[in-house]
């Protein structure tokens, strides 16, 4: 009597083998991912040097990069050999490259921008800077070796507008207002103008009878600089003094705009210059052509609206 099993096909249950460290990447790459966005948190509310700041990055590169390569040879396994966990090690290997792109970022942006800490319009410009941008450095060798002086910063074209003085400053206080900068000074008129000589003992500096002034109340002054901190008198020339932070980590760059009328058009140039940094990766050019652009942007709307009284 045969067995009615006899004539069934053979079948069986294959056991896959499975990544070992495949949880262990992801918690790794997981918790580079939480030290990076930790880090940079804690140094923009001031709880840390920017040494401890360069640490913890590095730490987060490193740890980044170990959880990465687990992954990377875990996936090679499941490829070739079929092995099990094959979900688990690609999100390590996600996390693991979320954390190191703002390295890659920070790399990319090394190489395509001079290594210096400021950026200049043509008017602007310091003695032996060359008048047109700089070339990007053509090779890696060129990007890591140290240099034997320092490169030449960016030179961004200014701006001309067919309008008075005045109603450019109008506009440029807009666009600062809007980008948050703290203003540190304004100057209205040539500050390179000497002052007037000082009256002799005794002597009142004119002659003759002259008209007094009614005196405006010290309160009235004070409501309106308050109001209004920004407000200066009319003139041919302006220059502003203001500071701006980066969004990542807030570092200061010193920037000076100035406006100046030249026959009929307004000309304004600015500088731009990192306050604690060597290098500043471009962020001083894109401050100046940022700044530029939404100049242009208020202008327009400025000469809308005067068109359109």
């Amino acid at each position: 009597m045969s067995s009615v099993y006899g004539r069934l096909p053979v079948s069986g249950h294959y056991l896959r083998k499975r990544l070992r460290f495949a949880g262990f990447a992801r918690r790794l790459a997981a918790f580079a991912l939480v030290l990076l966005v930790a880090a940079m948190v804690i140094y923009r509310l001031g709880a840390i040097a920017p040494q401890a700041l360069i640490g913890l990055l590095l730490l987060v590169a490193a740890v980044a990069s170990i959880a990465l390569l687990i992954s990377a040879v875990g996936l090679m396994r499941v490829w070739y050999r079929g092995v099990d966990g094959g979900r688990t090690a690609m999100g390590a290997c996600f996390l693991a490259l979320l954390a190191l792109f703002p390295f890659a970022l920070v790399t990319y942006l090394a190489f395509v921008n001079p290594r210096a800490n400021a950026a200049y319009t043509e008017a602007l410009a310091p003695e032996g800077v060359a008048a047109t941008a700089t070339p990007p450095s053509t090779g890696w060798r060129s990007l890591f070796a140290a240099p034997t002086a320092p490169e030449q910063p960016s030179i961004v074209s200014g701006r001309r507008y067919v309008a008075d003085a005045p109603r450019v400053f109008q506009a440029a206080r807009m666009v600062v207002e809007d980008s948050g900068w703290q203003v540190e000074d304004i100057i209205a008129g040539d500050p390179t103008l000497p002052a007037a000589p000082e009256p002799a003992e005794g002597d009142l500096g004119i002659s003759g009878l002259t008209g007094i002034p009614i005196p405006t109340p010290r309160d009235s002054v004070d409501m309106e600089a308050a109001a209004d901190p920004l407000a200066v008198p009319d003139s041919d020339q302006y220059r502003i003094a203001a500071v701006a932070r980066d969004l990542l980590f807030g570092l200061p760059s010193d920037m000076v705009i100035r406006i100046v009328a030249d026959d009929g058009d307004t000309y304004v140039d600015m500088q731009s210059m990192s306050r604690s940094t060597g290098i500043d990766l471009g962020e001083n050019r894109r401050i100046i052509e940022g700044f530029l652009t939404d100049l242009d942007t208020a202008m327009a709307g400025l000469e809308t609206i005067a068109a359109g009284d």
